[in-house]
């Protein structure tokens, strides 16, 4: 007389069951790290141990003893020394890509990519069948039309299974950040924050850490500030022009994309 969905629902997370336990650490453990203890994410079996089956294990009796509280994994995680690793190799772990010696690095998801694009432009992006405003993570289902998503490896609902999402990179993605037409026009639109900041009176240094600072949470270095003051110099190009061309730019590096 039991519903056996509720069955099932209290075997998966009863703590005897220890696979959906280190199913979700180790899928938590690849979104903060960029790449699983076991890969493919979803590839748990015997034939495909784990690069690290002891730390596998611990992450998840953890996992178990807080009562499944993700909040308490991803903290237990991001305090961790591993988390902390700087992403840019060295002699001795140049050419490790499973042991996590070192960060590896992970470019943004299509969404996060898109919402940050019209958060630093300060241009909505429009989505069918969502009202004004609507942020790309806010999108229901993958069939809305997006060539920026669909470039940037958002699920394919046509493919089997229809949620898995491609994180390689490819030469689409930086031709389409170099070409776009959706995205030229945010940088260049007369209520862009290009035209915002060069219509201010904030000094080419100011407007430059500014855009620094939205488009990689940091302040110039001083090579940087100074090579990108001194184009604001150039008597051949307007101050605007200069503003957007910093922009554009800025928004085609691999600090923009990439999680560092």
């Amino acid at each position: 007389g039991e519903d056996p969905r509720r069955a099932l629902a209290a075997w998966m997370t009863s703590p005897e069951n220890e696979f959906f336990a280190k199913v979700q650490v180790n899928r938590v453990w690849a979104d903060l790290m960029g790449r699983g203890i076991v890969e493919p994410v979803d590839d748990l079996r015997a034939t495909n141990p784990p690069v690290n089956g002891p730390l596998l294990d611990e992450l998840a009796k953890d996992f178990i003893a807080g009562g499944f509280d993700n909040k308490q994994l991803i903290r237990r995680i991001a305090n961790s020394y591993v988390y902390g690793l700087s992403s840019l190799p060295n002699e001795t772990n140049a050419i490790d890509t499973t042991n996590f010696s070192r960060h590896y690095r992970k470019r943004l998801r299509a969404e996060v990519l898109l919402d940050s694009i019209v958060q630093i432009t300060d241009q909505e992006e429009s989505f069918a069948a969502l009202p004004a405003g609507s942020s790309a993570k806010e999108i229901w289902t993958h069939r809305v039309g997006s060539l920026f998503l669909d470039a940037f490896g958002r699920p394919d609902p046509n493919q089997d299974p229809p949620c898995e999402r491609t994180s390689d990179t490819s030469i689409v993605q930086t031709l389409h950040l170099m070409n776009s037409e959706k995205l030229f026009a945010k940088v260049t639109s007369d209520q862009s924050r290009a035209a915002k900041l060069a219509a201010s009176d904030q000094s080419p240094a100011e407007i430059v850490r500014e855009l620094y600072l939205l488009c990689y949470s940091r302040h110039p270095d001083s090579p940087e500030l100074e090579y990108a003051v001194k184009y604001f110099d150039n008597p051949e190009i307007e101050r605007r022009a200069a503003v957007e061309d910093l922009l554009w730019a800025l928004l085609n590096t691999p600090e923009f994309v990439f999680k560092n």
